[in-house]
This record gives structure tokens, C-alpha cells and sequence, in this order.
């Protein structure tokens, strides 16, 4: 009978139900229950930012129950990311204050209690989402006041308040001057959407929705790995711009077929289905042609969520360009040519040569593209076009504008511009000023004067798929750098610029680059 009692107060134990053996004495004894509540039934935190605080509570049936004879353990639990995982171990405390560092995924997380005396466990769980604070908002690219390049981060994650993550560029290669950032969108894992474009080197950036710090990748980085040309180039390529961009605040992938990458002598292009290989230059007038002109950096495109045809500048013969086939195997560009209604696009057909100074591609009016025109008597003009999509046929010059510098206020000492494409509307920016200019009714607004250095001005329409939506970034040596959000009212009748309250990020940084980012890859 007594063995019989045996095997049955082991089957007890097993099922933790109120009884145990004492092994000793053959007695049957009660067990102490754990009772575990106090937890919620899912927890949501950002990885590398948030600490997760849990009090339990806990009831033993023994009401004496000495709780330095209990053993606790929390831990994350997730098959997903390793079959063959083991237990994450968070703490070993009874209440947790764990800072998140696991890598962004769902899990189960654990709270155990073993009682000593039995070696019995009990177990209660709760769901646990931990995400990236890199999943969404703004690159914030620029120095650092020993020269240094560096990168912070606007994380915009739903439903959370805004926050800056400082310095999360580790530049161990000592990259200094920097020039521009651009995350481009990805195909696959074979392309690197994530370039920082600098005086000392252009490198690409890892990036992941998984990582807490970022790393220049030089060994993906060699323009000597991506192009292939069958003749004569310029060496060390520099890199300065690619196209298309990422495009909306989806950041919707639209350069799945045909990517250009501009260096300071060459447009080169390809597709990248099947990674990153580009062949010879396209900036020539013929298949056969050896020699190159001189690219603008600035691309002319219509915005949208499909692209396939472009207009480049040479700035050689300062002369506007077109692909010659909505292909990405492209082997030469012809010039354009009009009659100089309501512009030329060949700009020495002018008694005053016309250059360019400044391109964007705007989101309203069809998608209208704005170049800034300088001639060499000083004065300027802006140029309103569309680019179709398939040919050059669908290539319209739209408009061209005068600026008035009697009224345009310091616009011969601007270095910074922002085309308002839903109306006639150029932002500029000289020195601490930040200016509007309606060339259609020939009227300018100084906006503010931030009485700092205004060292980055441009549209947003990716964050928020805003049309009036543009950031400012100003830098001095007290505030260092702060980057404001600002609207403008489409309203053909005046000019009205509002500050956005809730956008003001203040950085270390002098930054040179806003880029907006919204991608789980």
C-alpha cells in the first residue's frame, strides 16, 4: 500500500497538483501552490530605447512560505527566428526591469518561480513585440564639430511619440565632410538602398530593421565591384546621386528595374533584378562615342510608384537630355530640341548662355519637374516641364519664369532651394534666412530668420504624402543643429508658411541631409 501511495503522490507531483512525497519517510505532504498574476496579456516595446518594468504578484498556498526559498527566471521564448533556439534569459529577479536589446520580432515572455524544496516550477506568459526604432522616420546626415561624418535618427513609430536615437553611425573608417545620404529602396538583399555619400568616401550603409548601431559596408562599397566599363573611364569614381528614390511614405520600391547611379563624370545605369553591375557611361551622343560630358546631378523624373523615362543636363554643352528608349539597357542620350517655346532646351540658343543651377521633381501639378536657370549676365529663371513616361514625345515644356531680384530679397546669395509644386512658390534659403518666392505674382515673404546657419532646405512628400509639408535644418555653435517641419498653404493668393508645432528635433549634428526612411528591410 505504501508503494502504491508512492506512485500515486509522484503521478500528484507531476500534474502539480496540493501534494508531495517526502522520499524520506514514505509521507504523503502537501505542496505549496504558486499562484502567478499581475502580468499583462501583451506587452509593446522598442528595442534599444524602452525598459520593460513587470511587477508580479504571487500567492503561495503555505502562508508562511519563506520567498528566499523561491527561484525566479524570465525569459523570451521565439521559434521564428532559431528552430533550434535557447531561452533568453531577461532576469532573475522577482520583479523585472529589463532595458530591451533583443532583436526586433514577437515573442513569449516567461515568468518562472521554482519552489527550492520541490523543484517544482510555475510558469504564466505574455505576448511581447519588440520592434526597430529604425523602421520609420528621418536620417538625420551631417558632422560632427570635430569633422567627423555621424547619423542620428528620427524614429516616427505609430502610435508612440516622436524621439531623436543619437549617433548611431559607427564610423570606424573616420569619414569626414559629408555630403549627402540617400536611401534609394531595395530589390533584394543583392541591392544596398543605403549609401552615405562623403569627401573622404562613399560607402554603403547595412541596414535592418534588426540592428541597434549602423556600419559602412567598404567591401560592397568599391565602384570598381559595381561598374564595368568596356572603355575608357574616369578613376577613382565619385559617387554624388542615384535614381529614382524611394517614393511615398511607404517608401514604395520603384527602382526594381532601372537604377542610375551619377558619378562626377558618368551616368551610369542598369537593372538591378539581379544585383548591382553597371556597364559603360550613357552620358554620350552615340553608341560608339568614347567621350562623355559632364553630368548635372540633378535627374528629372515624374514621381510616382512606376517610372521608365528620364531627362539628364549636360553641363558641357548646357543642353538638356533624354534616354533614348524607356530601357535600362541604354547606351546613349540624345540632346533635346525645340524652338524655344516657351523655352529652349539646348540653353546656348540664349544671346546669354543659361545654366543650371538647381533641379527638382515636384508630386503636384502632374508631376511636374522645376529647373533653376542661371545665364551668364547673373539673372535667373525657372523652368516648369513634365517628363511622360515612355518617351520623348511625352516631354513637355510647360512654362518659363523670370525672377524679379528686386523683389526676390538675397536670392543671388541663396544656396539652398525647395521647389512648392502646387503652386508657383520657390523657397531659398541665404545664410540664416529662409525665403518665399511666388514668381507667378512676382512677390517674396521672408518666412523667418532663424538667426543660425540654415544648412538643409527641401520638400517632403514621402513622410506624410503631404504636398506642402518641407523641412529645414539651421546649425550654430550654441543650439547645434535643430530641424524644424514647416507647411505652406496651397493658396494662389498669398504666401502663408506655418511651423509645425510637434516638429522640432534637436541634433548635435551639422546636418547636410533629411531622409526619410520607411522600410522593415
Amino acid at each position: 500500500m505504501l508503494k502504491k501511495y508512492a506512485f500515486l503522490a509522484l503521478v500528484v507531483a507531476m500534474t502539480t497538483v496540493s501534494c508531495v512525497e517526502d522520499e524520506g519517510n514514505n509521507i504523503i505532504s502537501d505542496i505549496n501552490e504558486i499562484e502567478l498574476s499581475g502580468l499583462e496579456e501583451s506587452y509593446y516595446c522598442v528595442t534599444g530605447e524602452d525598459v520593460l518594468t513587470i511587477t508580479p504578484e504571487i500567492k503561495c498556498s503555505f502562508s508562511d512560505t519563506d520567498e528566499s526559498n523561491l527561484e525566479y527566471e524570465w525569459f523570451l521564448c521565439n521559434n521564428g527566428i532559431d528552430k533550434n533556439h535557447v531561452h533568453e534569459v531577461i532576469g532573475r529577479e522577482r520583479d523585472l526591469s529589463y532595458p530591451v536589446t533583443a532583436a526586433p520580432a514577437s515573442y513569449l515572455l516567461y515568468f518562472s518561480v521554482k519552489d527550492k524544496t520541490t523543484g517544482l516550477k510555475w510558469e504564466t506568459s505574455a505576448n511581447f513585440k519588440i520592434i526597430s526604432p529604425f523602421v520609420r522616420g528621418f536620417y538625420l546626415f551631417g558632422d560632427k564639430e570635430d569633422g567627423s561624418v555621424g547619423l542620428d535618427f528620427v524614429s516616427m513609430i505609430e502610435n508612440r511619440d516622436t524621439f531623436v536615437v543619437e549617433d548611431i553611425l559607427n564610423n570606424d573608417l573616420g569619414l569626414e565632410g559629408a555630403e549627402n545620404f540617400l536611401f534609394t529602396g531595395h530589390y533584394s538583399e543583392l541591392t544596398i538602398g543605403l549609401w552615405a555619400l562623403t569627401e573622404s568616401g562613399n560607402y554603403k550603409v547595412e541596414y535592418g530593421s534588426a540592428l541597434s548601431e549602423f556600419n559602412f559596408m567598404p567591401e560592397k562599397s568599391d565602384p570598381e565591384k559595381l561598374f564595368f566599363p568596356t572603355i575608357p573611364t574616369t578613376k577613382p569614381y565619385n559617387i554624388v546621386e542615384m535614381y529614382p528614390h524611394a517614393y511615398g511614405s511607404a517608401n514604395v520600391d520603384v527602382s526594381k528595374s532601372t537604377r542610375f547611379i551619377l558619378t562626377d563624370n558618368e551616368i551610369f545605369c542598369g537593372s538591378i533584378t539581379t544585383g548591382e553591375a553597371y556597364g559603360n557611361p550613357i552620358n554620350r551622343f552615340s553608341a560608339t562615342a568614347t567621350e562623355f560630358y559632364k553630368p548635372s546631378k540633378y535627374v528629372f523624373y515624374k514621381p510616382s510608384t512606376y517610372i521608365s523615362y528620364f531627362v539628364f543636363y549636360d553641363e558641357d554643352s548646357n543642353c538638356f537630355t533624354r534616354m533614348n528608349g524607356a530601357t535600362y539597357a541604354l547606351t546613349y542620350t540624345p540632346k533635346l530640341t525645340n524652338e524655344g517655346t516657351p523655352f529652349y532646351w539646348d540653353q546656348t540658343q540664349y544671346e546669354a548662355t543659361r545654366s543650371l543651377v538647381y533641379g527638382e521633381n515636384g508630386v503636384g501639378n502632374a508631376g511636374r519637374s522645376y529647373a533653376l536657370m542661371k545665364d551668364t549676365n547673373g539673372d535667373y529663371f525657372v523652368y516648369l516641364f513634365t517628363v511622360g513616361h515612355y518617351s520623348p514625345s511625352m516631354i513637355t515644356a510647360n512654362a518659363e519664369r523670370a525672377i524679379d531680384l528686386s523683389v526676390a530679397t538675397d536670392f543671388s546669395d541663396a544656396d539652398h532651394y525647395a521647389f512648392y509644386s502646387m503652386q508657383q512658390i520657390l523657397l531659398y534659403a541665404a545664410g540664416t534666412k529662409l525665403y518665399a518666392y511666388d514668381y507667378a505674382r512676382n512677390e517674396c515673404k521672408l518666412v523667418k530668420d532663424f538667426e543660425a546657419e540654415i544648412t538643409h532646405l527641401a520638400m517632403d512628400f514621402n513622410s506624410n504624402d503631404d504636398t506642402n509639408h518641407f523641412i529645414v535644418a539651421t546649425y550654430d555653435d550654441v543650439e547645434k543643429g535643430v530641424v524644424y517641419g514647416y507647411t505652406i498653404e496651397d493658396n494662389q493668393n498669398e504666401i502663408n508658411v506655418t511651423p509645425v508645432e510637434e516638429e522640432e528635433w534637436h541634433t548635435d549634428l551639422k546636418v547636410v541631409k533629411v531622409e526619410y526612411r520607411n522600410s522593415t528591410f
